[in-house]
């Protein structure tokens, strides 16, 4: 009787469509997995030109004739198998099975190259693959943190990945925990114990005194209230902030001492965490001063056994392999040293350029030989940080499905899965993206420079992108638009060629390039309308937008014309090294990167007269730009003033400004400040008194700032 049930449920679900025929067991991921693929095969009438029958789900097939394959099977893996008439597509947990009806489509020639570039093939032999190919995941998580993933359903579940609402279903909090679960805002004022001591002082942008009990009484209460509202979630981070101020009071150093450093104190606090709550996983960071394992313990230590260490290569080059470079040797053997004391290791990666979203960024080469790294390095759980979820953003489409592909299998054939995507996405163009690319790579490297994610195109002007090889870019890419006539690949061109565009304005602007204002300028509009047409929203991390950025660069062009050219520029104290080689008199002014035609002073007021000739000239104004960037101690002055002078004895003050320093850590801002002279002048004199000390909300409060201009314009 239970054999016509099923038999009967199987008919019900049964598909004829033309010659292929498609059934499927009634469970809701078997039924949507089996739609889809009917949905698919019907594109082009493909399902007409296919012959046999395909078993999905938990079928009486599957059991007769792949019972020990399915045995095979690990996390959410899937098979392919069948004689060429009958196959059966399988898969474990909620998406196995979805998985192996994508995998299938693609050994039939469809692509997904990006959410909106879908390849469906002819009719030509269309054929049902008589194999067997069991698949399993080399990680159990993959995620990427890319747009595409988060805004396509589809285009995440081709490409076998998680997303963002897949880590909020799993994961209850995600890094960087200490400062909500012990707000500072809430328990400063009455409990600064419970928060890190500096240099005899205890910080409020700082991380916890991990030896204080009852700030983990109160961290466990509040961890139990949270829980509570999302008991469903299994894995809870209790995790450092994002600094390196550890606390040294002298109970957090003793047990520095027992621990081997302030790694082993982490894990000391975290273990008693994880004690209370022995149903979940407790996840903290092995990240910047507590990355490395404890080493040299009078008292062992190790994770407890529901205690998950996420691991985060931050300050690791992108340029060679972790596991082969010189300059990785202390990550590797963090890397082997944790994988001693836990098998339960998240590896947090980074593959983007975090400080410019929009610069040529060639890491595509190492992706592969780190994956493989971390793989036989025991990591299970493995996430990509990208440019976020929600932003557009510079070779996004080959590096995203590159990084899709190789999360799932980290020895797949990346020449080959290269050059398919090349072909599929840009056609006849395709030879000429892909040889930027490799000019870039190889230039990279024969250069032998770090690649680093908070670099600029600065870095790069001796090497991969030096102007004579941005010449060459330029040059490919008017022969890849040459032989594209399809729109659709012209538009790819054009989101490609926006990288080019970003560093050659950057370049430019810093003098690494020949270029006018003119062409510069226009250069810039073009790739601030398509960034805009393209829906860009950021063009770094810190969030400054396409019009904000055009915006600032034009200041830049405007403040450098027109200005008079001072003849000698004396200081009362020089520039703090190494910010010290810039001058504030040769009309280049700055950009977005201080370390770049800036100057700065270290807790020292910048007071600088300047002459202009040999007699008074007419003067409209004097203007200064001031660098405001918190994260790197770079304040705006506490007071700013501007006098002249026809004689040098008497003077006039045209301008004083008392700007206020915003509760900013990570936005970079430039401020202009400028006087109104309208009369002559022969000495200008500029004074800027840095803030006494860096504020008390600042993760650095007490110590020095520093203050930072380019140019002292007259006009």
């Amino acid at each position: 009787m239970k054999q016509i049930v099923l038999v009967c449920m199987l008919l019900a679900s049964f598909v004829a469509a033309g010659q292929v025929k498609v059934v499927s067991d009634n469970t809701e991921g078997a039924t949507r997995a089996a739609a889809e693929l009917r949905r698919f095969l019907a594109m082009n009438g493909n399902d007409r030109h296919l012959a046999g029958t395909i078993h999905v789900g938990d079928t009486p097939l599957l059991r007769a004739r792949y019972a020990p394959q399915v045995e095979r099977l690990k996390d959410d893996g899937f098979l392919i198998c069948g004689d060429g008439r009958e196959v059966c597509l399988y898969g474990l947990g909620e998406r196995g099975t979805l998985y192996a009806v994508y995998a299938l489509l693609e050994r039939l020639g469809y692509r997904l190259y990006t959410p909106d570039a879908l390849v469906v093939p002819g009719h030509a032999g269309l054929a049902l693959p008589n194999s067997e190919l069991v698949e399993n995941p080399a990680f159990a998580y993959r995620e990427t943190l890319y747009y595409y993933p988060n805004h396509s359903e589809l285009y995440a579940n081709w490409h076998r990945l998680h997303n963002r609402a897949d880590l909020h279903r799993q994961w209850g909090m995600f890094v960087h925990t200490f400062q909500h679960l012990i707000p500072e805002s809430r328990y400063y004022d009455a409990h600064p114990e419970w928060f890190s001591m500096r240099e005899g002082r205890r910080d409020r942008d700082g991380q916890l005194c991990l030896s204080n009990g009852e700030m983990l009484e109160e961290l466990c209460r509040r961890l139990a209230d949270t829980m509570s509202r999302r008991p469903e979630a299994t894995i809870w981070s209790v995790s450092n902030n994002d600094n390196y101020n550890a606390c040294q009071c002298a109970p957090c150093l003793r047990l520095d001492s027992l621990y081997g450093g302030p790694t082993g104190t982490l894990l000391h606090f975290i273990n008693q965490v994880a004690a209370r709550f022995p149903d979940k996983t407790i996840s903290t960071l092995a990240y910047q001063y507590t990355r490395n394992a404890p080493n040299n313990q009078i008292v062992p230590i190790k994770p407890a056994p529901n205690v998950n260490i996420m691991l985060c290569p931050i300050e690791s080059g992108r340029e060679a392999s972790i596991a082969t470079s010189p300059r990785e040797a202390s990550f590797r053997k963090d890397m082997v040293d944790w994988g001693r004391l836990t098998d339960n290791i998240f590896i947090w990666d980074y593959v983007v350029q975090f400080r410019n979203f929009w610069n040529p960024f060639p890491n595509l080469h190492v992706l592969q030989p780190n994956l493989q790294f971390f793989r036989n390095n025991g990591v299970r759980l493995m996430f990509e940080q990208a440019t976020g979820q929600d932003n557009i953003t510079s070779w996004m489409d080959i590096r995203c499905y590159m990084l899709a592909k190789l999360m799932w299998n980290p020895d797949v054939d990346m020449d080959s899965v290269m050059d398919d995507f090349f072909r599929g996405y840009y056609g006849p163009a395709a030879p000429m993206v892909r040889r930027i690319i490799d000019t870039m790579t190889a230039a990279l490297t024969a250069s032998g420079r770090t690649l680093n994610i908070y670099g600029y195109p600065v870095d790069g002007a001796d090497g991969y992108l030096s102007p004579q090889r941005m010449l060459r870019y330029d040059l490919a890419m008017q022969s890849a638009y040459s032989v594209a006539a399809d729109s659709a690949i012209r538009e790819r061109l054009r989101y490609f060629e926006l990288a080019l565009d970003f560093a050659t304005v950057e370049l430019m602007a810093t003098g690494k390039m020949k270029g006018t204002p003119e062409q510069l300028t226009a250069r810039l509009r073009r790739m601030t309308a398509d960034l805009n047409r393209f829906g860009v929203a950021q063009m770094m991390e810190m969030g400054i937008s396409p019009d904000e950025y055009q915006r600032q660069m034009l200041h830049f062009v405007e403040k450098q014309q027109g200005s008079l050219k001072p003849k000698r520029l004396i200081y009362k104290d020089e520039p703090s090294a190494p910010y010290n080689t810039a001058s504030l008199i040769d009309r280049r002014a700055g950009i977005m990167d201080y370390r770049t035609d800036w100057v700065g002073f270290w807790g020292d007021t910048l007071k600088a007269v300047l002459t202009l000739g040999s007699a008074p000239v007419e003067v409209q104004s004097v203007s200064m730009d001031f660098f405001f960037y918190p994260l790197s101690w770079i304040f705006l002055p506490q007071r700013v003033a501007m006098d002249v002078s026809d004689d040098g004895r008497q003077w006039r003050r045209v301008g004083e400004w008392h700007p206020e320093n915003p509760e900013i850590l990570a936005t970079p801002d430039i401020k202009t400040f400028r006087a109104e002279v309208k009369g002559t002048a022969r000495y200008i004199r500029v004074v800027a008194d840095p803030l006494p000390e860096i504020p008390a909300w600042h993760r650095a409060a007490g110590q020095k700032a520093w203050i930072f201009t380019d140019e002292i314009v007259v006009k």
